[in-house]
């Protein structure tokens, strides 16, 4: 690790810290038209400070970690790692606030999860779910709609068989993405996304109970 940052330090002055505690470290090179420090402004004015307080380091770049796993952005031990391949400052901020969202689930989970309630309202919708994929005449027998963790045979179904375009129009008003169904975790993340960059009263709307989480949380984070 500590490889990695010098590095980068010793390519040229391609680091800056969020908040004065979070150093965010360019590996790659960034689109033209997103600059890092558009991105540091944009997280400073999207989310509470003291839910960086758990991540040292958020790099930027090409990483065996995202092309292992075949995904955008990771967070794992304290660092978000994310692809310097981006359509715009928006993509890439979605995926940050996203892994922030992940991190945040490491120290309250017991507040987030605990009492059940963000579960059930997540089971719910996937047993709506199962109805109406069932309803379009899908052969769905041995996928477990009412798992709540990360499942490969049902997210196998959902991005390969149906495909996130169909997936998408299933979940409208059910879930606030099609990706949101995958998992409990990927849930949460995905409505912390749509509080902070979206619809918050859509959010409320569609999932009260997930929306109440949010907002205690988003009290946490202001004191």
């Amino acid at each position: 690790m500590n490889s990695l940052i010098n590095r980068i330090k010793e390519s040229g002055d391609k680091s800056r810290l969020i908040f004065n505690n979070t150093r965010i470290l360019l590996k790659d090179p960034l689109p033209e038209n997103i600059n890092i420090d558009e991105i540091v402004k944009k997280i400073e004015s999207t989310i509470p400070s003291n839910f960086l307080y758990n991540i040292d380091m958020i790099y930027i770049g090409q990483f065996d970690i995202l092309n292992d796993r075949e995904v955008s952005a990771v967070y794992a031990e304290g660092a978000i790692y994310i692809t310097n391949v981006q359509e715009d400052i928006l993509d890439m901020i979605d995926d940050i606030v996203h892994e922030v969202a992940h991190s945040l689930e490491e120290e309250f989970s017991i507040d987030i999860y605990g009492d059940g309630q963000v579960e059930a309202e997540f089971l719910g919708k996937r047993n709506r779910l199962e109805r109406i994929i069932k309803s379009q005449g899908y052969d769905i027998l041995g996928l477990n709609f009412l798992e709540s963790g990360y499942s490969r045979e049902l997210d196998d179904f959902f991005y390969k068989e149906l495909g996130y375009p169909l997936l998408s129009t299933f979940t409208h008003g059910l879930f606030d993405s099609a990706y949101s169904c995958t998992s409990i975790r990927e849930y949460f993340a995905n409505g912390f996304e749509e509080f902070y960059l979206r619809d918050r009263n859509y959010l409320n709307t569609i999932s009260p109970k997930l929306y109440r989480k949010i907002i205690d949380l988003h009290n946490k984070g202001d004191q």
